[in-house]
């Protein structure tokens, strides 16, 4: 049983790069990525949001308890090697502020950057239609 469930989206390119980074340091297999679209995920994490998720990265501790964003991240962070001064510099109140709108002008905008890279259209349903103008 992992630490700890990571739910991201995997229509997300940039997610999903995201997942393999944490893949490749999670060498003591105490971190699982669950794409939050597996038929499994609202089962097994009904305390969840689909909205939120598909909006900002969550991860389910083992105790339930779930974290969105960077406080996603710092939980990442305390179980990878080498990564606890992240965690630990994501929690500090200034920097956690700082981090947290980083994070989520990234997560915003995140479809934008990856249309030339979702061939099947799939990320474009999460990009605002431009408004229509009136003629």
């Amino acid at each position: 049983m992992p630490d700890l469930t990571v739910l991201y989206d995997g229509a997300c390119n940039l997610c999903c790069a995201s997942a393999g980074r944490v893949r490749r340091f999670d060498t003591h297999h105490r971190v699982e990525l669950l794409d939050l679209h597996h038929p499994s995920a609202a089962q097994r994490f009904p305390q969840v949001d689909y909205e939120v998720a598909i909006r900002w990265m969550q991860a389910v501790d083992s105790c339930g308890r779930a974290f969105s964003g960077v406080d996603a991240w710092a939980q990442i962070g305390k179980l990878l090697p080498g990564w606890n001064l992240v965690a630990w510099l994501l929690r500090v109140p200034g920097i956690h502020w700082f981090a947290a709108g980083i994070y989520n002008w990234v997560a915003r905008n995140r479809y934008r950057w990856n249309r030339q890279l979702c061939a099947d259209g799939t990320c474009a349903v999460h990009v605002p239609a431009p408004p229509a103008h009136n003629k």
